[in-house]
């Protein structure tokens, strides 16, 4: 489960996203987004305090004139109106994506893309998708970031 390296995971995590992976009925789903912020997020028995879900679902162009990359953007959190597994989602996100191995053999970083950091999500996601993978945002988060 690649993630950001300052993130915290609830208790169960892993069992929790193997079960929300397998919800999908989708062999080459991808739960995938960018993570919510720790802080009032994970009880001091390790459980997550919310019940909403972060979806990526809008890209706008950020940087200086010349310098300009894409970057995805986050809907404000809310309780999801799907309930009882992921919700589709257009875009993958580096820092936090679960999927069965095969999604990193079949869509492995661009060892050519200038600049890495930004623009990995647009390389990965768009290959991805072309060859048939799911994005979906993940019903319950199981992890979150020290922003």
């Amino acid at each position: 489960c690649p993630s950001d390296a300052h993130v915290s995971y609830t208790q169960n995590w892993d069992q929790d996203i193997i079960s929300q992976h397998i919800m999908t009925q989708n062999e080459m789903a991808v739960l995938t987004s960018y993570l919510t912020d720790v802080q009032g997020s994970i009880s001091p028995e390790g459980h997550s305090l919310r019940n909403t879900r972060p979806i990526m679902c809008n890209t706008d162009y950020e940087g200086n004139p010349g310098e300009e990359h894409l970057r995805h953007l986050s809907q404000p959190e809310s309780v999801p109106h799907i309930d009882g597994m992921p919700q589709m989602e257009p875009y993958w996100a580096a820092g936090y994506s679960f999927s069965r191995g095969h999604f990193v053999v079949n869509v492995p970083y661009d060892l050519y893309q200038p600049m890495i950091f930004q623009g990995e999500e647009m390389s990965i996601g768009i290959r991805g998708w072309t060859i048939g993978y799911d994005y979906y945002a993940p019903e319950r988060s199981v992890c979150f970031h020290h922003y």
